[in-house]
Formats: C-alpha cells, sequence, structure tokens
C-alpha cells in the first residue's frame, strides 16, 4: 500500500492546521470515535447470521482516517496479568512467581491492573485514608478504597513497555519519590499479552555490582532509581537507573550482560568510577540512547552474535566495548579497556575469533561542549535507527531550547564540529510565523520507515517534517485540550501519529490533518481490574473511579498496541483492497468471487454463474484470489474474537473457501495461462503459504503463547525469527512444531528440538516428576531424535537422519544448569562433535574430561582451551596456581600434559620469560635432573635486573636452588650437584677478590674460572704493588678448584703477553728450565705482541732438541725470519719447507738462495 506521508502524494497547499479534537465543540463530535457514526462500513457482506452481525458491529466497528480506515481491535479480554502459567515450559533460574516474593518486610504484593504495590506501603496508606475518612459506614469504606488506589496512582508510577513486533510486556512499579516508604525493593515482570507471567526480575538485583579492573564494587540501588525501561528488536530488556546504570535481561529474567554507566563521570572523591544523573533516556530497537543533566548524552547500541564483527571494529575511537565477563571458553570477551567501569571484568580481552553472545557499544557524544558554546540546552530526544541512516550507524536528533534540532552522528573523533550539526528549523515547527520565539520541541518519534519525524512543541502543536527537514507534512494544533506534553507519542505503522493523554485519551492524528479520537473511558475497560480482594466493594469503586485506569502505547511497524489494565488492543490500518472487498455492494472482483463461494456453500443455482462471470475477463480471476487471499490474512486481526481462549477462525475459512473455489474454476478454464506449466501456479502457492502462515499466527495469538503479531510483522521477523523468539520466551514445543511444519531446515529444526528437550529437561526436575536420570534422559534423546511423533508421521520418515551437533550438549547445559549432573553426563556421552563437547564438559566443569576428548581426537586448540578454562576456573593466588599445576600433572591426559610442558618450556626461553612454571611442572613429573639443569642455565643466563649487586644475588639463589633439586636426585645428580657448589662458591671468591682489591677487573662478573685466574694475572699490570698478593690468590684458587697444572701455564702466559708484562713473561719461562707447557707458547705470544727479533730469539734459542726443528721452522715463518727459516730448512733437508719459504718470502736475495738448494 502506498504511504500517505510520502511527498509525492503531498502538495504545499494540503498542509494546514486541523480542527482541534479536544475543542469543547467537537469534544463529543464527528471526531469521536465512541459517537461518530458517519465513517461505519457495514460488513453485512460477510455476516452469517444476526448474532455474527451484532457482535460485529459492537466489536469491529472501522473508522475512516480522511481517505484511510483504521479498526480498533480488542485481541486479549479479561486479561490477569502476571499470571502463573503451569504449563510454562522454561523457567530462569533465580526468578520467583508472585506467590513466592516477598518484599524486605517479609510481606508479598497487592495488583491494581499492572502495578504492584509493597503490602506494607498499601496498609500504611490505607491506615492514613481510614484515619482521615473514617470508617463509619459501607459508603465511607467505598470511597476508602477508592482514596486508596487514588493515591496509589499518584504517588507511584508504573512503567510499562512492550517487545516490537507483538512480543512480550514488562511492568515495574516505582515510586515517585524517594524515602516516601515504598520499601527498597520492586519487581520487573516479563508477561505476554495474554498476562501469563515469563518471569520476575528482583530490583535491585541482590548481587549487583561494577566490575573495575580486579575489584568488585557493590552498588545500593532503590526502586526510586529507574528511569525507563524498554525492549530492543532482539527481545532484550533494558532498565536504565537515573545515574545512567545499565541492565540488561533477556525475557527469562538472566542478565546478559553486567551493569555499566552510559556516561562515566570523571571520578568520584573516592577514585572511583561514577555515572551521571539522566534527563533523559530513549530505548530503540538497537539499544538505548540517554541525555545527561550536563547536557552530555551518549548512545548504547546492544548487539549479539549475529551483528557483523566488522562493525563494532568500525566505531569511533572514543567507543567503549562492554562485553560480559570471561567465566569459561565460550565467552570470547573483547573489551579495549577492562580497567574503566564499563562492566567488563579483569580477564576481558580484545576482539579474538568471534563476538559474544551479547555485547555493548558506547559511544559518547559532544553535545555538553556544544551546549555551552551556544549557550542552549537540550529538551528531548530521538534515535533514528542504524538502517534507516545515511551513516549505517544510528544518529541522535536532539531538540535544543531555542526551537531547533542538533543532529550528532556516532563519529565525533572523525567528523568536523564532533559529529554535530544544527539543522535550524526554528521557522518550520511549532506554528513559528515569525510573531515570537520559537517553541522548542518536547516529544519527539520516528516513523517505523525512518522518513518522517514527528515533534510535538511546548506550544501544544504537532508537527510531521521529514528526516531531513527539507518538507513539513503536517502542522496540528492541540493547544485547546491540553497544555501539557502528552503521555507518550508514537507511529501507528507508517501512516499515522498517536498522541496519548491522560483523562483525554488517546488522539490519531492522520496525513492530512484528520483525527481520531479514542477516549478510553476508565470503565470501558472492563475486564478484572483488581484492588486486593476483588470481591472487596471498596477496591471495585477504586478502580472505576479511574485509580486503577492505564493506557500504555506500544507503536509498531503496521499498528499501534494499547496495553491497558485488563486488555490489550490494536489501531491498525485497513488495507484499501481489504476495505473495498468488503463493502457493501462491492464490485471488486474479490467482493464478487466471495459472494460467488457463499452461494455455493448455501447451494444456490447461481453459484457456477456468478463465479464464471468473474472468468470472462483476462487477470480479473486472478486478482479475486489474491484479494481474498490478502483479506483473510489480514482479517485474523481485526475480526479476531476470543470465546473460550480460542479465536473465532470463521470469517478465514470463508475468504479461504472462497479463495479455494476461484482456484477450481482457475484450473477448468482454458484461458487461465500458467506462466509455469507443469507447476503450481502463483495463486496456488500464495494460498498455500498464505495458509499456513495463518496457522501459525492463529498458534502464536493463542492466550498460552500470546505472540499479539500481525501479518506484515511475521513478514518483518521471518519464520526462523518467530522459532528463536518462541525459544527465548519459554516455549519451544511450539517452536519445534512451527520449523518443521513449515520446514524451515534442519539446522532451526534441530535446534528447535534440543531447545524442546532441554525444556522437557528443566520442566521435569523442576515439577518433580517421579522418573530416574535414565527415563529423564531418555525422554530427551527421543525428542532430540522426533521419535516422539505419532507412528503415523513416522511412517514417511523411516529413516530418520542423525542429530546435528551440538544437540546433546545444549540439552546436558540445561541438564547440569538444572542441579541434575546424571542426566548431564548421559546426555553428553552422545554428542558426537568433540568442539561442542569439550565446550560442554568446560562448561559444567570438568576440565579433564574436556581435556581427555580433545587429545582422542588429537586438536591442539581443544586442549589448550580445557587448559585455559581450568586455569581460570581457579583462584588467581597462589594457591590456585599450585592447584592448576598439580592438577595438570596429575588428572590431565600424557598429551596435555607434554603440550603443557612444551608450551611453558617455550614461554619460559624467551627473554624476559618466566621460567618458574616449566621447572614447576618438571619436578612434579620427577625429572629432577631437566628441572635443576633448566634452573642452572636460567641462573647463568644474563637477566634485565636492575643493579650488579642484585644480579648476582639473584643468580646465588637460583644457583642454590638448582643445587636443591640435584640434591633430589639422589646418586645419578652428584657431578651436576659439586658442579653447582663450586660455581656458587666461585661467585662468593670473585666478590671477595673485588672486595679485597676494590675493583671489578680483578673478577668480573659472569667470569668463569679461567677467566678470573686470567684477569688476576692480569690486574699485576694496573697494580704491580700487588702482584706477589695476586700470585697467591692465583695458585688458591687453582688449587681450590684443582686446575691442571699445563692450563695454568697456558693461561699465565696468555694473560701476562696480553697485559704487555714482558719481564714478567721471561721471569716465568726462566722459572722452569723445561717448562711443562715447553717454549712453544712463550715464542708465539711474543710473536704476536709484535716483540723485537731479539726477544723471539730469546725464546727459540731455548729449543735445541732434535724434535724442536719443526716447532723451530714454523715459528721463524710466523715471525716472518725467512732466512733463520730457510737455514732450518735446510737443517731438516725438506724441499717442501724450502720451496715454501720461496713462495712466502719477498727478498729476490733468499729466493736465489732457495733456487741453490733446491738444485
Amino acid at each position: 500500500m502506498s504511504n500517505p506521508f510520502d511527498e509525492d502524494s503531498i502538495s504545499s497547499h494540503q498542509i494546514g492546521r486541523s480542527t482541534n479534537p479536544f475543542d469543547s465543540l467537537h469534544r463529543n463530535g464527528a471526531g469521536d470515535v465512541a459517537a461518530m457514526n458517519t465513517g461505519y462500513i457495514s460488513r453485512s457482506v460477510l455476516l452469517v447470521d444476526s448474532e455474527e452481525r451484532e457482535r460485529a458491529n459492537n466489536e469491529s466497528s472501522w473508522q475512516d482516517l480522511g481517505d484511510l480506515p483504521y479498526r480498533r481491535v480488542r485481541l486479549y479480554s479479561n486479561v490477569a496479568w502476571g499470571r502463573k502459567d503451569d504449563k510454562s515450559e522454561l523457567r530462569c533460574s533465580g526468578t520467583t512467581t508472585p506467590a513466592k516474593e516477598q518484599d524486605a518486610s517479609g510481606g508479598g504484593e497487592e495488583q491494581i491492573g499492572l502495578s504492584w504495590f509493597p503490602r506494607t506501603y498499601v496498609d500504611t496508606v490505607r491506615a492514613h485514608q481510614n484515619a482521615v475518612l473514617g470508617t463509619a459506614g459501607p459508603l465511607d469504606s467505598l470511597r476508602g478504597g477508592a482514596g486508596v488506589a487514588r493515591l496509589l496512582s499518584t504517588t507511584t508510577t508504573t512503567f510499562v513497555a512492550g517487545c516490537p513486533n507483538g512480543g512480550a510486556i514488562a511492568s515495574v512499579t516505582v515510586p515517585l519519590a524517594t524515602g516516601a516508604g515504598f520499601g527498597p525493593r520492586t519487581t520487573i515482570r516479563i508477561m505476554n499479552n495474554a498476562g501469563s507471567l515469563l518471569s520476575c526480575i528482583s530490583f535491585p538485583p541482590r548481587d549487583l555490582a561494577l566490575h573495575v579492573q580486579s575489584t568488585r564494587l557493590s552498588l545500593n540501588r532503590s526502586p526510586g532509581d529507574i528511569l525507563t525501561i524498554g525492549f530492543t528488536s532482539r527481545c532484550v530488556l533494558v532498565v536504565v537507573l537515573r545515574d545512567s546504570l545499565i541492565l540488561c535481561y533477556d525475557l527469562l529474567g538472566n542478565s546478559v550482560l553486567q551493569p555499566f554507566f552510559a556516561l562515566i563521570h570523571n571520578k568520584s572523591s573516592a577514585g572511583i568510577a561514577s555515572g551521571t544523573d539522566l534527563l533523559e533516556a530513549r530505548v530503540f530497537e538497537g539499544g538505548v540512547a540517554v541525555l545527561g543533566a550536563d547536557m552530555n548524552s551518549a548512545v548504547v547500541e546492544l548487539l549479539d552474535e549475529f551483528d557483523d564483527p566488522a562493525y563494532a571494529r568500525g566505531s569511533d575511537v572514543s567507543t567503549r566495548r562492554i562485553v560480559p565477563p570471561v567465566r569459561s571458553q565460550t565467552d570470547l570477551a573483547f573489551a579495549d579497556d577492562p580497567s574503566t567501569a564499563t562492566g567488563g571484568a579483569a580477564s576481558s580481552s580484545p576482539f579474538l575469533l568471534a563476538p559474544p553472545s551479547h555485547y555493548a557499544l558506547v559511544t559518547p557524544l559532544p553535545t555538553g561542549s556544544f551546549a555551552r558554546y551556544k549557550h542552549l540546552s537540550f529538551q528531548c530526544i530521538a534515535i533514528l535507527p542504524r538502517q534507516h541512516s545515511p551513516s549505517c550507524r544510528p544518529e541522535l536528533f536532539l531538540s535544543t531550547s531555542d526551537g531547533s534540532v542538533v543532529v550528532a552522528e556516532l563519529n565525533p573523533s572523525t567528523s568536523p564540529n564532533g559529529g554535530l550539526t544544527d539543522v535550524d528549523c526554528r521557522s518550520r515547527i511549532g506554528g513559528a510565523d515569525g510573531a515570537g520565539p520559537p517553541s522548542p520541541i518536547v516529544s519527539m518519534a520516528f516513523a517505523p520507515n525512518g522518513r518522517f519525524l514527528a515533534c510535538y512543541t511546548s506550544n501544544a502543536v504537532l508537527t510531521v517534517v521529514s528526516t531531513n527537514f527539507e518538507s513539513k507534512v503536517l502542522e496540528f494544533d492541540a493547544r485547546s485540550g491540553s497544555s501539557s506534553p502528552p503521555r507518550s507519542m508514537g507511529w501507528c505503522g507508517e501512516d499515522s501519529v498517536v498522541l496519548h493523554w491522560k483523562n483525554l485519551g488517546v488522539l490519531m492524528v492522520g496525513p492530512y490533518g484528520d483525527w481520531l479520537r479514542f477516549p478510553y473511558d476508565d470503565d470501558a475497560d472492563g475486564g478484572n481490574n483488581r484492588y486486593g480482594d476483588e470481591n472487596d466493594p471498596s477496591a471495585i469503586t477504586g478502580v472505576k473511579s479511574g485509580a486503577g485506569a492505564e493506557v500504555h502505547l506500544v507503536p509498531e511497524i503496521d499498528c499501534c498496541r494499547v496495553v491497558r489494565s485488563s486488555s490489550v488492543e490494536i489501531l491498525q490500518r485497513v488495507p484499501p483492497g481489504t476495505a473495498d472487498l468488503l463493502r457493501i455492494g462491492s464490485i471488486e472482483p474479490g467482493a464478487l468471487l466471495l459472494d460467488a463461494s457463499d452461494a455455493f456453500e448455501s447451494g444456490h443455482a447461481n453459484a457456477d454463474e456468478a463465479a464464471r462471470s468473474i472468468t470472462q475477463h483476462d487477470g480479473l480471476l486472478e486478482e479475486a484470489i489474491h484479494q481474498c487471499v490478502e483479506a483473510a490474512v489480514f482479517l485474523p486481526v481485526t475480526l479476531a474474537i476470543l470465546a473460550q481462549g480460542e479465536f473465532d477462525v470463521k470469517v478465514q475459512k470463508r475468504l479461504l473457501r472462497a479463495a479455494s473455489y476461484g482456484l477450481h474454476f482457475a484450473c477448468k478454464d482454458m484461458t487461465f495461462r500458467n506462466k509455469t506449466p507443469g507447476r503450481p501456479s502463483p495463486e496456488a502457492v500464495s494460498f498455500v503459504n498464505a495458509s499456513r502462515k495463518l496457522r501459525v499466527l492463529n498458534a502464536l495469538r493463542k492466550p498460552g503463547t500470546g505472540f499479539a503479531m500481525t501479518s506484515s510483522q511475521y513478514d518483518s521477523v521471518m519464520p526462523k525469527g518467530v522459532v528463536a523468539r518462541l525459544v527465548v520466551a519459554g516455549r519451544a514445543s511450539l517452536a519445534a512444531s512451527i520449523s518443521d511444519y513449515l520446514k524451515l531446515g534442519r539446522r532451526v529444526s534441530d535446534y528447535a528440538k534440543a531447545m524442546k528437550a532441554a525444556a522437557y529437561v528443566s520442566s521435569s526436575i523442576s515439577q518433580d516428576v517421579n522418573m530416574t536420570d535414565s527415563q529423564i534422559a531418555e525422554e530427551a534423546i527421543r525428542i532430540i531424535r522426533g521419535e516422539e511423533k505419532s507412528a503415523a508421521h513416522l511412517k514417511d520418515h523411516t529413516k530418520a537422519s542423525p542429530p546435528s551437533s551440538g544437540m546433546y550438549a545444549s540439552v546436558a547445559l540445561a541438564a547440569h544448569r538444572a542441579g541434575r549432573k546424571g542426566i548431564a553426563d548421559l546426555l553428553i556421552m552422545l554428542e558426537q562433535s568433540p568442539a561442542d563437547k569439550v565446550h560442554a564438559l568446560i562448561a559444567i566443569g570438568s576440565y579433564a574430561d574436556a581435556a581427555a576428548v580433545a587429545c582422542r581426537v588429537r586438536d591442539p586448540d581443544l586442549i589448550h582451551t580445557a587448559m585455559s578454562a581450568y586455569q581460570r576456573g581457579l583462584p588467581n593466588n597462589e594457591e590456585g596456581r599450585s592447584l592448576y599445576f598439580s592438577g595438570i600433572i596429575n588428572k590431565f591426559p600424557l598429551e596435555a600434559v607434554s603440550m603443557f610442558a612444551a608450551y611453558y618450556s617455550r614461554l619460559g626461553g624467551c627473554h624476559g620469560g618466566d621460567a618458574r612454571p616449566s621447572i614447576n611442572i618438571l619436578l612434579r613429573r620427577q625429572k629432577h635432573v631437566d628441572a635443576a639443569l633448566k634452573m642452572a642455565k636460567r641462573a647463568l643466563r644474563p637477566t634485565a635486573v636492575i643493579g650488579d649487586k642484585d644480579r648476582e644475588k639473584h643468580k646465588v639463589e637460583m644457583l642454590k636452588e638448582a643445587s636443591n633439586i640435584f640434591d633430589l636426585g639422589g646418586k645419578d645428580c652428584t657431578f651436576h650437584k659439586t658442579c653447582t657448589d663450586e660455581q656458587i662458591s666461585l661467585i662468593s671468591d670473585q666478590e671477595q677478590l673485588r672486595q679485597s682489591y676494590g675493583s671489578m677487573e680483578v673478577a668480573p662478573l659472569s667470569s668463569s674460572l679461567t677467566s678470573t685466574i686470567m684477569s688476576i694475572v692480569k690486574y699485576a699490570a694496573v697494580d704491580p704493588r700487588s702482584a706477589h698478593r695476586l700470585q697467591s690468590d692465583f695458585d688458591r684458587l687453582a688449587k681450590k678448584y684443582k686446575v691442571p697444572e699445563k692450563r695454568q701455564w697456558y693461561v699465565k702466559v696468555r694473560a701476562l703477553s696480553e697485559s704487555n708484562q714482558w719481564a714478567a713473561l721471561r721471569n716465568f719461562a726462566d722459572s722452569r728450565a723445561k717448562p711443562p707447557i715447553g717454549i712453544k707458547p712463550f715464542a708465539q705470544a711474543v710473536i704476536k705482541g709484535r716483540q723485537g727479533q731479539a726477544e723471539i730469539m730469546y725464546y727459540i734459542d731455548r729449543m735445541t732438541d732434535k724434535s724442536d726443528g719443526e716447532a723451530r721452522y714454523e715459528l721463524f715463518c710466523e715471525a716472518g725470519m725467512w732466512k733463520k727459516a730457510l737455514e732450518e730448512s735446510v737443517k731438516l733437508s725438506d724441499g717442501r719447507k724450502i720451496a715454501n719459504v720461496k713462495s712466502m718470502c719477498n727478498s729476490p736475495d733468499i729466493q736465489r738462495l732457495c733456487d741453490k738448494y733446491i738444485t
């Protein structure tokens, strides 16, 4: 259908102010639905008997909003809000039923419609009222009851929110002022549209706390701190507190995110992050937007695992990411800064593999600085969802005190002016004619398609403009009706705006200034509004007097839900084709086909003739079938009447019979051209699809399920979304039936079956069914495999496919949460997917079993997952670390232990790594030699410890620990222990030498024994006076550590030559006639030191043995003394040596001598 708000269908001359519906001249005039009859369209063509005609006239009258027909339909009557449904399949653990709910004083709660009050508070108000009025007679008692109800309604307020697309309804009653005796607690109830209780959430939660780094800070809150509540399109209930603290729950009352602040104050006096007081909060389909008292604002986007992770990665740099704490491997966290007070635990980490099941993006906007710079304030906010925004991210619209609107984009760090734009609409909104100052906007609401914005100004003028503020569509004056802004304002589909004032009713305004008023009188609701005992006349009088009357609007994409004290209604536009079809005397093809079908059912002879008259025109029959199918799909909402808890489907069947009747003629008509021969025609396919949709919608609308879903909403959510919503709402059995009926695919069907089996296990345990664990497990297995169906149905599926991966694991987790470990163990054994099995075992705390499963499939990632989860499940202290290592070694399989040891060994081997974990593993595995060697190697490796003394001290401690470990090894480690003890002693002797001589050169740090004694000899060149003492220290260390004599001589020769102590070297060589290492090392040292030939010959001349000829020749060649080398080679009578001398020397004389000796 076309949108009447479309700019193409509205010309500028049509924009004007409409007659005020609240004017006294029109208060009960033509615009009042209760008294207006001119717009009524009779539907006698649809009525079979007078009884049905009377019921349709009374319950299903249509009204025209200009050219647009609208329908007010009561879907559920006599609703007992908050009643417990014994057939409920799922119950959130920790939630309580109204019968068991207790407030702080030990009493219960009393109910009036959608409001619940602590009994102590009600008793206090009743006692006060009785003291004022007295209880002399029945009339006084009645007045007292009415006064109590009125006083309760004036001292408290009830927030009611509806989940989009006909979903659940949440309600919470809070005091208007703190400290009014209301009590410290209240209850948030989540119910379906028929009043059945889904869950209860006690507020404030007993474990309400904020996690800052690794510290848990308890928060003290009261019922009066609740600012607003609302649902997102993903069925997440958002509770916003006045200090910007956000709480998020699912339909079963489970918290999906830890509490976090939307607007964080810099720091409190205690140094702890705190929230900012809010002026307004608006929950939208993608999250919540908040406006602080300091004019700063923020947009919180609530996302889940089905959103693209790239969207989160592309957020602004100032965006904070809120994630659940990491309690198990299944929770993948990606918080940017765990130290901020955002609800993320200290173990949160950036994006790893996939986003968690629920997370949030909090983007602060610099609107406070903008307001201070412009010297203005903000009045209200509205949020444009990302699917309708040009930037593909939500946009925040803020109305200013000077009558304009500021648009804030969610990329303040990269956009000019912080992403803020003043659209300057002062002259176009609020009826500003230039005669006076512009009126600020006090309420704004976007159309479901995001193309139009409804603005209500402080001077009571409703203006509808395009989202870009380029065109004005409507201006409606309501100043004569009420000077105060409406309690709520929203859209009824995409065609009209609805506004609600207390005691004035609901006003619907169309695109051309047309209006309809729905008074919603206090006594028109009927039903079972109760105050205390329903037999108490004072209670009934209190409700009838208006104290208990409630009207709450829930805008939808194609209608508007009206939630009342004991009923749920919808206001919906009737499609033009359906309206034309149902008019008296209509000549539409669908109406003619419907008349022909009725005549055929009644047995009239002209039925065939009437039907064939439609087939005479090409394409007319297809149009008639299409109209009947569309009307059948739409009318279950508009004509549905509850009787005995069931919907009246007669009208649906009648329209579908007419479509079927037309299809019979289409098959026989030769002129009916089927575009797909051999296949069903498009009309037949649409007929089958419509029939299936109707069956599903009727099942959803039953009071037991309570989904007030229309056909358009069903198409928007899609069948898979319906199944998901049913599972979340605890109706897994219906979800499984729908998935099988609509053939949504094996994956969806198996998911629904698994949830059904989980619901069966939980309900069997909660209801104390007298069944053993094996019996419950067998029944759950039958549900998973689909064997609970009838035998007749199983004949068509003799070979059932095996269950999908993860089904048994999910049901086992449900059994574990319910406290039946035996059932969980039986089911998890049947799981075939290693990954799902490992994660399920981790979730129930069987870490060793999870590692065993991972080892059997040889998956290192799963093995590491099990070990990491086991570590996170232990305390973060020394005792926890000890339990972690002992558990891995003693309980985990050998493959996991080997991987564990290899991981920590590699980690400890890195520069700056900690080797203690790998050493502990080796010790626990009784590998003392390997553990002590690793410790000793780690001690001798240079460390990053600052300070030489600390470094040596740390080394000695580690070596002593290594020696103790070697001692545990027994005789096999004797040699290793001796070496380690000697190294410790050497470090001590080095320290004594440094202290004795006052220099680091005498014994450098980290030097070996050979380096130490060499340094002692070299230091004699620095301190010649201490040469004798140094020699004694040299001899002492060599003797203590049993240095061989030859090594001592080699070390001393090298040290004396490198330190240029040539005189000491000669004395050392002369100390013995025949040194143990010979004279050659001395000569080589002199040659390397570039001493003169005399010094070199001094040592070579001492080599007089015949065996020293070769050595003398080599020394002469090394020293470049070629003549001496030639003489020595001649003595040896070696021609090769002579030729070698010739080739190496550059002297022609020596070369001629070489030639002479060679010849």
